[in-house]
């Protein structure tokens, strides 16, 4: 698996329509696009684990005179927010990023492939071929000196290199060769990734409520 995965990564960053044409019409010389995204999410957040600290503390001054209750609910939130577009990433993208992508392609690259599964197909080989780039974060979360909430650490540094690597993947499968084809290309990244956030924060929002509220029923129980 080790060696498919090694060609597969290396043939998507300088042929991706090998890779993915050969999956839709051949499947078997490839490793699948599910199992690269998952080898490669798993192996990245376990060096973020083990390589990185993601420990910081909550900033709650804007809810200071608020209930306990609240600020609990606010700090859960934050935390997770912050582990998600960070320690987790990988996973948050295998699980939003690709979806989000294939709904901006269905949109504005319709024309490019023959449906919906062939822009998930697409889009997973491009986002599961970003993934081990993602170690270049590591160093810039646990050494930049930076607060893990500031929004150029959590947010800006990881976009604009999940957007070179992926639109780089798009480059060479689409073929973009006109200015109105380049400006349907960045629309349905760009759509795709808006997505993406809003999706992240929900998710965000939904996994530290549900952290709040067992942390409140342990309490009442105790």
């Amino acid at each position: 698996m080790i060696t498919r995965y090694i060609k597969t990564l290396r043939l998507l960053f300088s042929s991706p329509r090998q890779v993915i044409d050969s999956f839709l019409h051949n499947p078997g010389e490839y490793i699948h696009p599910f199992v690269f995204c998952i080898v490669g999410a798993c192996t990245v957040v376990l060096l973020n684990t083990l390589l990185g600290d993601f420990s910081f503390t909550p900033q709650l001054g804007e809810i200071s005179g608020q209930s306990e209750e609240l600020r609990a609910l606010a700090k859960w939130t934050q935390i997770v927010s912050v582990r998600i577009s960070t320690q987790l990433l990988p996973l948050t993208m295998v699980f939003l990023l690709i979806v989000s992508l294939s709904v901006g392609g269905a949109i504005f690259l319709r024309d490019e492939a023959r449906g919906f599964y062939d822009h998930l197909v697409v889009n997973s080989y491009a986002v599961g071929a970003t993934i081990p780039v993602l170690v270049i974060l590591i160093p810039i979360w646990q050494f930049s000196g930076q607060s893990l909430l500031e929004p150029l650490i959590n947010n800006t540094i990881p976009a604009v290199l999940i957007a070179g690597n992926v639109v780089w993947i798009y480059r060479l499968y689409f073929h973009p060769d006109t200015f109105f084809e380049w400006i349907k290309l960045l629309s349905a990244y760009i759509t795709g990734y808006v997505m993406y956030g809003f999706m992240a924060g929900f998710l965000a929002s939904v996994a530290g409520y549900m952290i709040f509220a067992l942390e409140r029923l342990s309490e009442i129980s105790a």
